[in-house]
């Protein structure tokens, strides 16, 4: 009902838009002074209001229902000096055309999420690693796992039935935040999230903080922070569509509408995904015969596949208006449903999910220097069993709730220029968290609140030397109080960036690990919650050393963080009570007094010519429990990516190839055979055809794991890789904007 008010209160003010819109217009092209191409993409915009657009494929800009006076307009686009001026809009139409000059500055894009305030790529005080919309499209994944694993060695999944556990440098997903637009993703699939509900087609950039960020982003944030960043458009009417089928009827859709009508604007998106799934051993370990010994584990016969059919669907929708220079407003909600669905022979029911969160929120531009923003944010997710046969007391087809996950948050934050080299962050942040479970809790309904108030002050003390410190105190409901410093420093000498940081980080238990518990599927293992643990606390360290010009970079970073406290499970005695009804082994959560990653990142990346690009990156990992001496469990310890990429244009045609290869080595697991290292290889080729009119086409075509490798462990191993072997896909992407 509340996101109905807001499409209401939305087209309101649209019309009022028009009862009270200004009569003078402003418009005119950009173009490069040297050759005088037109520049498709650049941004024009008033420095000090929420007044902004870019140009069209002609290089031409618009506004329209401008306020007449004196402005201060400001140009600019990627590789190029930005240009700003003075200018006088008048009550009628007029045209003013601007050249920008290429920098010899590469400064790179611009980046947000190491310190929430814009700062381009090279001279980012806080390291971040960008994966642009180049390398995005060059892997072409199928999934959000398929394009960090083919991209970035510092990634790793742990494949399951119910999805992959992701890793950033040997910790879990439950120490890594994920960002979508700077929107935490909330809600979990067996104790990690589901990252299926991002579609590789929508994504723009990716910006990846490592380390601990608790100081600005609160809990989970120890291992580092992923901010996905979607495709956007200022054009007046924007519309795409990108389509991919692969084998076992995979197919993925995303389909995405904007409107821009001076204040206000209008982006609606859907996107939807199936597929089949696929079997990697036509055998599954019996987890009913008795044997400790992993090696002597009896196999049989099954139906069971390592990826269940599915189906999915998103569909979100985005509002923004400008009320005055100084004020605008977003209101935005998503609404994602997925149905997962074993054979009938392997299990009596499927896993459903539905997750509903919707956000609203203003910023007020003080002046040219000063913002205050505010935004609250609400997601709920759900997680059922759906069943496909008639059983007992449910029909085939009837969805049985299992758990309802609630997160609620408010945050207020004010950003102000002490100096022109000195911005000073302040805010505070309000979470309550609510977990419902009818038979998988003691009582039906567990919460926990946190209010945090946080500062960060980004100072530059001399030209080449800055630095950034921030702290963040937080009051939880169960576990008191904490204090998360960070401080991070850069150094420029020419073309090298030398950066440290040291991080603490601060992460509660979550409702799930401290009070649910549940029997996993039709197995005999009984999973416990643990209302005794304590929060966990982590002391990051790292240096790096970047090497950028224009055709080259290197970076090679060294980190250490130690984690107190890390919950994990660990075997204990079962019950008689438990052992009667058919349980023979339980888990329950724990803490482990020491661990401990640390390892080193090496990335590069050379433009060679001739429109050849080859790159790739190393990651080593060093991943143990300090308590007990042995490694953390799922992890490797050698990671690569290589790549080798080609641009070439022929007039109204370019042509885009991507091999790319991904190689590991085995994980750990106590106890129990490691899963498998693995080495995967990618040709991608992309089509760029002449536009028609206001439509631009591409269409995709590839090979994926050229050299056919599947891991045919009998169903119940641990997996390096579902890849189901050699496949061929194909995909088209239109686009319309006027």
């Amino acid at each position: 009902m509340q996101f109905k008010n807001y499409l209401l209160i939305s087209f309101l003010m649209l019309f009022g838009q028009y009862l009270f819109a200004q009569s003078a217009t402003l418009s005119g092209t950009v173009h490069s002074k040297d050759g005088n191409n037109p520049l498709i993409g650049a941004n024009i915009y008033f420095p000090g209001t929420t007044i902004g657009t870019t140009t069209n494929g002609n290089g031409e800009y618009s506004f329209k229902n401008l306020k007449a006076g004196n402005y201060e307009i400001m140009v600019s686009y990627s590789g190029f000096k930005r240009k700003k001026q003075m200018i006088e809009v008048k009550e009628d139409s007029q045209t003013i055309d601007f050249q920008l000059q290429k920098s010899e500055r590469n400064l790179g894009e611009v980046v947000i999420t190491g310190t929430g305030t814009p700062h381009h790529l090279k001279s980012a005080p806080v390291q971040t690693e960008l994966i642009g919309k180049k390398l995005v499209k060059a892997v072409s994944a199928s999934d959000f796992t398929e394009l960090m694993s083919g991209i970035s060695p510092s990634f790793d999944f742990n494949p399951g039935s119910m999805g992959s556990f992701m890793q950033l440098n040997g910790l879990g997903n439950d120490y890594i935040l994920i960002l979508v637009d700077g929107k935490r993703m909330y809600g979990d699939v067996g104790g990690q999230n589901d990252l299926n509900r991002i579609n590789p087609d929508d994504i723009e950039k990716i910006e990846v903080v490592k380390g601990a960020a608790s100081s600005l982003y609160g809990s989970e944030a120890i291992a580092g922070v992923v901010n996905i960043i979607t495709k956007k458009s200022k054009r007046k009417v924007y519309a795409e569509n990108s389509s991919r089928i692969s084998k076992y009827s995979t197919w993925q859709q995303h389909n995405k509408i904007g409107i821009n009508l001076g204040r206000f604007s209008s982006l609606t998106s859907y996107d939807h995904k199936e597929s089949d799934g696929w079997q990697l051993s036509d055998y599954e370990i019996d987890e009913d015969y008795d044997n400790d010994d992993a090696s002597d584990d009896v196999l049989v016969e099954t139906d069971a596949k390592a990826v269940n059919a599915y189906t999915d669907h998103t569909i979100s929708q985005r509002f923004d208006y400008d009320i005055s220079k100084k004020l605008s407003l977003y209101a935005m909600g998503s609404k994602y449903e997925k149905d997962v669905s074993y054979p009938t022979t392997v299990k009596k029911y499927g896993y459903s999910y539905d997750d509903l969160s919707y956000s609203a929120g203003a910023k007020f531009l003080l002046n040219r220097r000063d913002k205050i923003t505010l935004d609250f944010n609400s997601d709920q997710f759900k997680y059922y069993y759906k069943y496909n046969q008639d059983y007992k007391d449910y029909t085939s087809g009837q969805k049985v709730l299992n758990t309802k996950q609630r997160r609620e948050d408010i945050n207020l934050k004010y950003i102000f220029k002490l100096k022109d080299a000195h911005l000073l962050t302040v805010g505070t942040e309000y979470v309550n968290e609510i977990l419902e479970s009818d038979g998988r809790l003691v009582g039906d309904k567990e919460d926990a609140n946190t209010i945090s108030v946080f500062a960060q002050d980004e100072i530059k003390l001399l030209e080449d030397l800055s630095f950034v410190a921030g702290v963040r105190y937080i009051k939880h409901k169960e576990f008191g109080d904490a204090f998360t410093p960070k401080l991070s420093a850069l150094y420029k000498l020419n073309d090298f960036n030398l950066r440290a940081t040291y991080a603490k980080g601060f992460k509660a238990p979550t409702l799930k690990e401290l009070y649910y518990h549940y029997q996993k599927g039709s197995t005999s293992t009984l999973y416990l919650g643990n209302p005794d643990l304590d929060p966990q606390k982590s002391n990051y360290y790292s240096f790096s050393a970047e090497y950028i010009v224009s055709k080259f970079s290197l970076s090679l970073s060294a980190y250490q963080n130690n984690v107190d406290d890390m919950i994990a499970y660990e075997t204990v005695d079962t019950n008689a009570e438990d052992a009667a009804d058919g349980v023979k082994k339980t888990r329950q959560h724990f803490n482990i007094e020491e661990a401990e990653s640390k390892g080193i990142d090496f990335l590069v990346n050379y433009r060679i010519g001739g429109g050849f690009t080859v790159g790739g990156g190393y990651s080593y990992v060093d991943a143990n429990d300090k308590t007990d001496d042995i490694r953390l469990e799922g992890v490797a310890q050698n990671y690569a990516n290589l790549r080798l990429l080609y641009d070439k244009k022929w007039n109204d045609y370019s042509l885009h190839v991507g091999l790319t290869g991904r190689i590991q080595d085995d994980k750990f697991y106590d106890g129990e055979p490691d899963a498998k290292g693995y080495n995967l290889w990618k040709l991608t080729t992309n089509h760029h055809f002449a536009n028609v009119g206001a439509f631009q086409l591409e269409a995709s075509a590839g090979i994926d794991n050229i050299f056919d490798y599947v891991d045919d462990s009998a169903y119940g191993s641990h997996y390096g890789t579902l890849n189901p072997g050699r496949t061929f896909f194909i995909g088209c992407n239109i686009k319309f904007a006027k």
